[in-house]
């Protein structure tokens, strides 16, 4: 068993006909008889289904127990919470941090465009996965409290006007109020939130109590992050202060963020990434930034050395050859010459003879 909660458990698993491991998620039998918590397992997995990301966990099956409670099968992960991860360190590196989260907030511009809000972002629901290839992958977990914005909305809309939907500390002001206009926005002021929590050790708000959180949250700005940590790249800290504007107007859009935080990325570490001219003409960030080193390829003799050697012998043989050419060109020159002063003679004798 991987963990265990209030609405089922979690197990390593191996799918014998594939040769996979995987991970189970089994709804409880009593929670899956509530018709919202139900509708709640459905949505993680037509979400996470929906949008394809190296950053969002991999939804693989969806199915029905023998004693029918339901199930999810996704990928098995390697690694830790988020949550975890700042429990232990406090205050996480910067550029490391932002590194992560660009792939993060890609794949919600990627929910965003297809009208998919997640609406509960905390670090427990972000899992840093160790890939395959040694690089770590920050990836989004549990979309249970999606909203859908366009299509069927009793697939994903489980809320009603007024309801306040997510974890409380790191609610959008429109979600605080209870708003039902709720879009892409509160998911950046929700990554706003958790940046500035694993890179401070604070939340930008905090209060003794639920009620006086939401007020806050809905009626306080946040102070600057650098006020919580001064070495902060202002870069950097300006993108997560912007993030927190309670204007949500003022906040930028996942697109417009992602490419804050790669070109932040750069200012950060400028020898590291090559930057890549565009069909456009423009600069171009890579996506998936190299987070581990790769081996040196044996560098090749430098083009002079291969062909001076080349161009040398092409320059001897040409010599050469150019030689042979001029010989033969004043042998047939001359031979010309000769002939022609023959013919004149024998012109001449033969006109005297006929006199």
């Amino acid at each position: 068993m991987l963990g265990s909660g209030a609405s089922g458990t979690v197990w390593a698993a191996k799918n014998e006909l594939i040769d996979r491991e995987v991970a189970l998620k089994i709804l409880h039998p009593d929670v899956a008889a509530d018709a919202v918590s139900l509708q709640r397992f459905f949505n993680e997995a037509k979400a996470s289904g929906r949008v394809r990301s190296p950053s969002i966990v991999e939804i693989l099956d969806l199915g029905q127990a023998e004693d029918g409670s339901p199930f999810l099968v996704f990928e098995l992960l390697h690694g830790e919470g988020l949550d975890a991860w700042i429990a232990r360190e406090r205050m996480l590196d910067p550029r490391l941090l932002t590194e992560l989260f660009v792939g993060v907030v890609r794949a919600l511009d990627s929910a965003h465009g297809q009208g998919i809000i997640h609406r509960d972002l905390k670090p427990a629901n972000l899992y840093a996965h160790r890939a395959s290839t040694g690089e770590p992958v920050l990836k989004i977990l549990d979309f249970g409290i999606s909203k859908m914005l366009e299509g069927n909305p009793e697939h994903l809309t489980l809320t009603r006007t007024g309801t306040v939907v997510g974890s409380p500390a790191y609610m959008s002001p429109e979600q605080a109020a209870g708003r039902d206009d709720i879009d892409g926005r509160a998911d950046v002021w929700s990554i706003g939130v958790v940046m500035h929590e694993a890179l401070t050790g604070t939340l930008p708000h905090e209060a003794p109590n639920y009620n006086a959180l939401m007020v806050r949250i809905m009626t306080r700005d946040a102070d600057p992050v650098t006020s919580r940590r001064p070495d902060l790249p202002p870069t950097l800290a300006a993108i997560i202060d912007d993030c927190l504007r309670r204007d949500r107007d003022r906040r930028p859009t996942a697109g417009v963020l992602a490419a804050r935080l790669e070109a932040a990325l750069h200012e950060m570490q400028p020898n590291r990434y090559a930057a890549q001219t565009s069909t456009h003409g423009g600069m171009r960030l890579p996506s998936v930034p190299q987070s581990m080193p790769r081996p040196a390829m044996p560098s090749a003799a430098p083009i002079s050395q291969h062909l001076a050697p080349m161009d040398q012998a092409g320059a001897h043989h040409g010599a050469h050859h150019g030689a042979g050419s001029s010989g033969r060109g004043v042998l047939i020159l001359a031979a010309g010459v000769g002939v022609a002063l023959g013919m004149i003679a024998l012109f001449v004798l033969s006109r005297f003879l006929l006199r």
